[in-house]
């Protein structure tokens, strides 16, 4: 039977911009005690940009965490300008990454990313009738951020699935929805 742990101490070891440290002390039902190691991040979201039914952009962009590129969904994390508001965090991600806007925004779902040491906490997006933002309306991309702009059909990205050729948790998640609503 899973049982509740109960928090003892809990010191801040690292405080960041994009996430902190957090290491607890527990005591566990059993009455041992136990240290639990906790990555804070700020909440994030990501989009599921169709260009038409069929087509969605995808980002092709290197990760100094895995040393190589990933072709990913779009996607942010909520700062000082839209963390009440998700919503906002998808219009800006759509412009500084894309540089597309839309109306026609909808939520999907939320997730943990990896609730073995964080609680980081995604909320996923899709996005239609994209429309290019005017150059003087588009917003700068964060520092060093480089990115290959890539159009995928479903099916090329039911063949990359298949080949396990998508390795990108959030990009997953937003296929299996997309193929969810497909109906396949």
């Amino acid at each position: 039977m899973a049982e509740k742990e109960t928090l003892i101490d809990a010191k801040v070891l690292y405080e960041g911009p994009i996430f902190d440290i957090e290491t607890q002390a527990v005591q566990l039902a059993s009455g041992q005690t136990a240290k639990r190691d906790i990555v804070r991040h700020v909440p994030a979201i990501a989009v599921l940009a169709f260009q038409d039914s069929d087509h969605i952009i995808l980002e092709r962009q290197w990760r100094a965490t895995i040393g190589d590129f990933i072709l990913e969904i779009p996607a942010g994390k909520l700062d000082q300008r839209d963390i009440n508001d998700p919503i906002h965090a998808v219009r800006r991600e759509l412009n500084e990454e894309l540089r597309m806007h839309t109306d026609d925004i909808h939520q999907v779902m939320g997730f943990y990313e990896t609730v073995g040491f964080s609680d980081a906490y995604m909320h996923l997006y899709t996005a239609h009738d994209l429309q290019p933002v005017p150059e003087d309306e588009q917003l700068p991309r964060d520092v060093g951020e480089t990115m290959d702009l890539v159009t995928v059909s479903y099916d090329e990205m039911l063949a990359m699935f298949q080949r396990g050729e998508l390795n990108d948790q959030k990009t997953i998640t937003a296929f299996l929805y997309w193929a969810f609503i497909r109906g396949n």
